[in-house]
């Protein structure tokens, strides 16, 4: 997997708005980063504001971004899910324009903060999008930064990654990594606690490969009516096991035991 580029995510700094409920929200920002350069175009479709270079351009990654939009809703359940505003997309028309531009690592292939991505035109930018355009939702929908969820939310985003990668037929990201997953699984207190020192080497990691396989068994084996549950579960702040028997109320009953049935699905 070297030489790949991947995602970056920034939370909002400071405190976050309260929502009217009670709750924080990720706020509807964007311009943390400079713009594109004078001349270049943008298109507005139902759910993003997308600049590019190029009108050709921006429209169709609008309609890759939809596309995408619409992939995660239905493997989330969360259609009827709204989200209250635009979400805007920034495509650099190179790798050195977004890196000049954004400050971000070499092995950054995009970054979102606030309602807005930050990416650049490659043969990846369809995975990236998929991957952002998850944490756009995810903030928005859950309101708050609950640090014990990150595994949930990142697993999401790199199933999603994974998925749109598939559809261009290319590799599983983490295959080099399911024999590890089967031998040597991660406890899950220590999926909930652990924090990888950097996502640099998320190619690699075994965090992240068994976030990303046991979203794919939750979605897949527990149903996404059950998968949409639990996340509603997650945003009223339940316990992780209750928001599991809530969600998957025939199939597990703790987290325990759905890492359990996961384990013996790699078999």
């Amino acid at each position: 997997m070297a030489g790949l580029l991947f995602a970056a995510c920034i939370p909002y700094p400071g405190e976050l708005p309260d929502d009217g409920r009670g709750r924080s929200h990720n706020p509807l920002i964007e311009g943390v980063y400079p713009g594109l350069d004078p001349g270049a175009s943008e298109n507005s479709s139902v759910h993003f504001k997308v600049k590019a270079y190029g009108s050709e351009n921006a429209f169709a990654i609008s309609q890759m971004a939809e596309a995408a939009y619409t992939r995660i809703m239905t493997d989330t359940g969360l259609n009827s899910f709204m989200p209250r505003g635009l979400y805007t997309i920034v495509v650099y028309g190179s790798v050195d324009e977004f890196r000049k531009k954004t400050g971000q690592p070499e092995w950054s292939g995009g970054v979102a903060v606030g309602n807005a991505i930050y990416t650049y035109f490659s043969p990846r930018l369809e995975a990236t999008l998929s991957h952002e355009v998850c944490h756009l939702i995810w903030f928005e929908y859950m309101g708050h930064l609950n640090p014990d969820y990150r595994w949930v939310n990142e697993g999401l985003a790199v199933y999603e990654e994974n998925k749109a990668l598939g559809s261009k037929g290319q590799s599983d990201m983490f295959s080099a990594l399911r024999g590890g997953l089967r031998s040597a699984p991660i406890p899950m207190d220590q999926m909930v606690r652990l924090v990888p020192a950097t996502e640099r080497a998320y190619d690699v990691s075994l965090w992240y490969a068994q976030a990303e396989s046991m979203t794919r068994f939750m979605i897949e084996r527990g149903g996404r009516i059950g998968y949409s549950q639990f996340l509603a579960a997650l945003r009223y702040d339940r316990p992780l096991d209750q928001a599991i028997a809530e969600g998957f109320p025939g199939s597990w009953r703790t987290a325990e035991q759905l890492r359990s049935d996961w384990i013996r699905s790699l078999q």
